[in-house]
């Protein structure tokens, strides 16, 4: 089944809302890796007869809001998304707006604690009303210690009822309440004792035009995945206190994602920010992360071929304190060699590359770029001035790996870069025009702070140029190539570099004529490979490389930052095309839930679930509205 539209808070955990009104996927009990699919949800008007709304069909959808509409009555479902809001952004709600004339009833499940022994629910009434849900036996160690709340102004609540009860041929859910509703069943309801029950809430309220409710949750345990807290801790001590915080302020706090966009574009762009509620963690102290997937590889921040790399333009454009503290922490925690991550769910644990002990060659030369535009784009000379020894380190530990001599660190084969799996020996355009981007990046960071650098650094620059052109074969840049033994095939990353020089306003990796003939081959080979999108490796004869899963496969991330290269090149249509391309193939699969990788030949997700990398549409836009190159944004 497709992914619902997370909806909760940034690092708050979520809950998934699908075009059909059915809820599932929740997250905010601190269990990103597993997933809790519910029973006991509904929303009806009741009559004699209620009607309920589960099934009708959403009829718009953008991040993170969600509408759906039916006979005479209408609903919107969202959660606050305000660029430059982190407090407001972070919170954990989700209000849902009724519009009709009639009683509507939400019922919700008791879920806390992660044994149905000590699970209570209590009336609230006062500034909101509702069903506040606890565990009075949970301990802080246990990942789904906290509390959640339903309510509204006013609601009249049922305070617990036993939704899931023996029927004529096995366990049934009991909607009876929603036929005979009695308010207010008493202060508490809890699972009586010697009983295994399933319990649940509910909360009415009489409308004749529109009414919001709000669904706020406050987990605030302590296990050993998690034990950095939420930074919603540093503002609320419950889940009623958000509530009271957050539903007379409905309607400031719906989504404001400055945009210029519509038809696909739009669609691409909010609904790609999903990952900033569905796999992100945003700590009682501030730091931020994000999974590489939640699942097989649960890996913080990874970096490097367009992961944290590409969707950090994103973030950096909303919330830019939060890339700059992650990108800072990556330098931290280092000695010279960048990590691949912040750690197995964990940001304190750095691992160096997924195939350790081989060295990764692209890693640490795009933490020097994210360094250099972070300056760019914030303006902030202390900010480089902290991480400009970093820099110096970390391109000295890459001129290490030059082991022969061509002024480029060196490809091994098939475990030291982002291609992992892949076979790239000795010099590789991707690598080369990374690291070439990654020298232009530390001279001008070095200009910027007043210091003289070493004259090697120019050297290498020059040296590293030469050994790129070498792959030139007269209509682009080959794979790679060692000694007599190459790949002439046309990889779409061979200059991603010069994606890099492009946005930070760097000189060219090559010749202006290189490059565009480059791009219009990754065009006519590439593109024109597959039906579905741009397909990472295609042999000279235009067919797909299927040497490795790798090869035969299109990155996403990777796609939208050729196109951004394309635009910002003049290649205005070319660029377009590979993107809405890219992006109607990604959307018939699951919008809310991007792959890591699709297969050029099937078009069929083959990747890593909930990707890192999905909000790298943005470097689309920014490159349509000249907001890359990101000189002319420079605030210092």
């Amino acid at each position: 089944m497709a992914a619902g539209m997370p909806l909760g808070g940034i690092g708050a955990g979520k809950i998934e809302f699908f075009p059909n009104l059915a809820v599932g996927g929740i997250t905010f009990l601190n269990n990103w890796s597993s997933p809790l699919d519910i029973k006991g949800f509904h929303i009806a008007l009741i009559k004699k007869n209620p009607i309920f709304l589960d099934g009708i069909p959403a009829n718009r959808a953008l991040f993170p809001e969600i509408e759906y509409e039916g006979k005479g009555y209408q609903l919107t479902v969202y959660s606050p998304l305000l660029a430059g809001d982190l407090k407001d952004s972070s919170l954990p709600a989700v209000f849902i707006r009724v519009r009709g004339k009639g009683r509507v009833a939400i019922s919700f499940p008791n879920i806390v604690g992660s044994k149905r022994a000590g699970r209570a629910n209590f009336l609230i009434k006062g500034k909101v009303s509702g069903v506040l849900f606890k565990n009075l036996k949970a301990s802080q160690a246990d990942p789904r210690y906290g509390e959640i709340f339903l309510g509204c102004r006013d609601c009249e609540a049922l305070t617990g009822y036993r939704y899931w009860i023996p029927g004529e041929s096995g366990m049934i859910e009991d909607l009876s309440p929603f036929y005979s509703f009695r308010p207010q069943a008493g202060e508490k309801f809890i699972i009586s004792p010697y009983a295994r029950e399933e319990i649940a809430g509910m909360v009415v309220k009489e409308i004749d035009g529109e009414e919001t409710f709000v669904l706020t949750w406050y987990f605030n345990a302590r296990p050993y995945h998690y034990p950095y807290g939420h930074y919603y801790e540093n503002w609320f001590s419950s889940a009623v206190e958000v509530a009271e915080y957050a539903l007379p302020r409905s309607e400031q706090l719906r989504p404001k994602i400055p945009l210029n966009a519509e038809g696909w574009i739009e669609d691409a762009l909010r609904n790609s920010l999903y990952v900033l509620v569905s796999t992100s963690w945003l700590t009682k102290d501030g730091r931020f992360a994000l999974y590489e997937t939640p699942n097989i590889a649960p890996l913080m921040n990874t970096i490097g071929a367009m992961t944290w790399d590409g969707a950090s333009f994103a973030i950096l454009r909303l919330f830019p304190e939060l890339v700059l503290k992650v990108d800072e922490l990556f330098g931290d925690l280092s000695e010279d060699e960048i990590p691949h991550d912040l750690g197995e769910e964990s940001i304190e644990d750095p691992i160096y590359g997924a195939s350790y002990p081989f060295s990764w060659a692209d890693l640490t030369s795009t933490w020097i770029l994210e360094i250099y535009r972070d300056y760019l784009f914030s303006g902030d000379a202390a900010f480089l001035k902290r991480n400009y020894s970093r820099m110096k380190k970390a391109l000295d530990w890459l001129i290490t790996q030059d082991k022969d001599g061509d002024f480029v660190p060196d490809s091994k084969g098939g475990y030291d870069n982002s291609y992992d799996g892949t076979h790239m020996y000795g010099t590789s355009s991707y690598v080369a025009s990374l690291f070439i981007a990654s020298i232009e990046a530390f001279i001008k960071a070095s200009e910027a702070l007043g210091v003289a650098v070493d004259s090697k650094y120019a050297q290498y620059l020059k040296g590293a140029r030469r050994s790129l052109d070498s792959l030139w074969n007269g209509k682009y840049f080959i794979s790679w190539k060692k000694g007599h033994e190459i790949n002439d095939s046309c990889l779409n990353s061979q200059l991603l570099g010069q994606f890099w020089c492009d946005a930070l306003g760097l000189d060219p990796v090559s010749d202006e004529e290189k490059i565009l003939k480059a791009l219009n081959s990754i065009y006519e080979l590439n593109y024109r490979s597959s039906k579905y999108c741009l397909t990472n490796c295609v042999r000279p004869d235009g067919s797909v490389d299927t040497s490795t899963d790798q090869m035969r496969s299109c990155w996403p991330r990777v796609t939208f930052a050729v196109s951004a290269l394309m635009i910002m090149r003049g290649l205005e249509k070319m660029g377009i095309d590979i993107a809405e391309r890219e992006w109607r193939t990604i959307s018939k699969i699951d919008r809310w839930d991007q792959s890591s990788r699709v297969d050029a030949l099937s078009g069929q997700s083959v990747g890593l679930t909930h990707y890192i990398g999905s909000p790298s549409s943005w470097l689309v836009y920014m490159a349509l509205e000249n907001e890359i190159p990101i000189r002319q944004i420079n605030k210092g």
